[in-house]
């Protein structure tokens, strides 16, 4: 069975499919989805194919989180060995196509904030927060 395309106009379901996925809602789950999602906009990408991501947070939650976050939201994953995982606790993460690349990242204020918030709190108010204020790239 071949999987559909990203819908990415309907983030709501993005979320509720990542939550299945990871277990639980977390601001770093939240925020692997939106930096998915604005990667492939900016790579012109519907996801699934012809990608391949290098996350920078290593494996120890809570930032390794954005990892299930990235994978639901470009379709690359581990088990397909289109997205990699380096060390570092860096809330990073290069997408890449054939032709273009696109790095992006967390702002460094956010994860001292989300520790200073309930995860699901955190979560929400990163569901509003305009992409500009909440990542670079």
């Amino acid at each position: 069975m071949r999987m559909r395309e990203i819908d990415v106009t309907n983030i709501d379901a993005l979320i509720e499919r990542a939550v299945e996925f990871h277990g639980h809602l977390g601001p770093y789950l939240i925020c692997g989805v939106r930096m998915g999602l604005l990667a492939l906009r900016l790579l012109g990408s519907r996801g699934y194919t012809g990608l391949t991501v290098t996350v920078e947070t290593g494996v120890t939650p809570p930032v390794s989180c954005l990892i299930d976050g990235l994978q639901i939201a470009t379709g690359c994953t581990l088990g397909k060995g289109n997205i990699s995982v380096l060390g570092g606790g860096r809330p990073r993460a290069l997408v890449r196509s054939k032709d273009q690349s696109v790095v992006v990242e967390l702002r460094p204020e956010w994860p001292e904030k989300f520790a200073q918030m309930d995860g699901a709190v955190a979560a929400q108010t990163i569901l509003r927060i305009p992409e500009e204020e909440l990542l670079t790239w």
